[in-house]
């Protein structure tokens, strides 16, 4: 990161129902771990329906061979199996036995709740962060079993997850891992200083810090996400977003400057419960600087709800 300074995103953690058909709303993303009577493995998504068992510690790093990568980087990641094992030839069997005893192994399930694939949710992070927490709780990584993380537990998390989107190649970003803290928050990119390991490498560190921003107002109550259920690889728009950037396209520059500012403005709205300007402040940077970076941000679908509230609502 050579940039650290105009690193900002403005993240919310919230549980998810679809309207008229949820009772209540429930976590995007779970994970589950539990202890089986079997010296295996055996790895579950519940939403892909895949399950496998797995008896090998080669197996646990080809991430290629089921659908199950997410949940081996996971499993990595988080210390079950550390990526010092891969090639050394080692017996998965006495690293369960290690872990949770003789003849005993390991089920771990995820389940990602009705949320479209390429859906921009950053779900993928934050499904890799709760199993990534999961095996750390299991395995006494952590102060408590239950209850929220510590401020360092949730750093660490992060950073697994991080490594995990790398070893799963699901392609994640650091600003991906909000959902490790919870309520609103901005997520700002840190210079890198004396003591960190990018210090010297680069000017900034991998790992942002994560500040509360207090919800004003009633604005829980207020706002309603609408997702059209469309789905989206992003490889292609973060190749095209970090080319603008590497060129320096004065346009794409000019554009970055704006949306920092019009960030500025959203934050303050959101700690206002103004609802008005966070409306207006984030209209202005959708069909402003936003699709000056990234001309693909919208399609017909977006532009057709776009249309059919303004015919119906106005600027109410």
């Amino acid at each position: 990161m050579d940039y650290p300074e105009a690193a900002r995103v403005l993240n919310i953690s919230v549980d998810l129902a679809v309207h008229g058909r949820d009772a209540e709303p429930k976590p995007p993303v779970e994970a589950y771990l539990r202890v089986i009577d079997e010296p295996v493995l055996r790895l579950t998504s519940v939403d892909l329906g895949a399950t496998a068992e797995i008896c090998d510690v080669a197996e646990v790093f080809d991430f290629a061979r089921d659908y199950l990568g997410l949940l081996k980087a996971a499993v990595i990641a988080g210390g079950i199996v550390p990526s010092g094992l891969e090639g050394s030839g080692a017996s998965l069997a006495a690293v369960l036995e290690r872990l949770v005893g003789p003849g005993l192994g390991l089920e771990i399930v995820s389940s990602v709740n009705n949320i479209p694939k390429g859906s921009r949710l950053a779900v993928s992070t934050n499904l890799l962060a709760a199993l990534i927490a999961a095996c750390m709780r299991a395995t006494g990584q952590t102060a408590s079993l239950t209850g929220p993380l510590e401020e360092r537990e949730r750093r660490l998390v992060a950073a697994r997850a991080i490594l995990g989107e790398w070893l799963g190649g699901s392609g994640g970003g650091w600003q991906d891992s909000g959902g490790v803290w919870p309520a609103a928050k901005l997520i700002r990119g840190v210079a890198a200083a004396a003591g960190d390991p990018e210090h010297g490498i680069s000017r900034g560190r991998l790992l942002p810090t994560h500040e509360p921003i207090a919800l004003g107002g009633n604005l829980e109550a207020s706002l309603v996400l609408v997702h059209g259920g469309m789905a989206q690889n992003v490889g292609p728009i973060l190749e095209m977003v970090t080319e603008k950037y590497l060129l320096r396209s004065g346009e794409a520059w000019r554009a970055r400057e704006e949306a920092g500012q019009i960030l500025d403005e959203i934050i303050a709205a959101v700690e206002a419960g103004d609802v008005p300007r966070i409306a207006a402040a984030t209209t202005r940077n959708f069909f402003g600087p936003l699709q000056t970076i990234i001309p693909w941000a919208s399609n017909r679908y977006t532009e057709t709800v776009i249309e059919r509230v303004r015919e119906r609502f106005g600027e109410k």
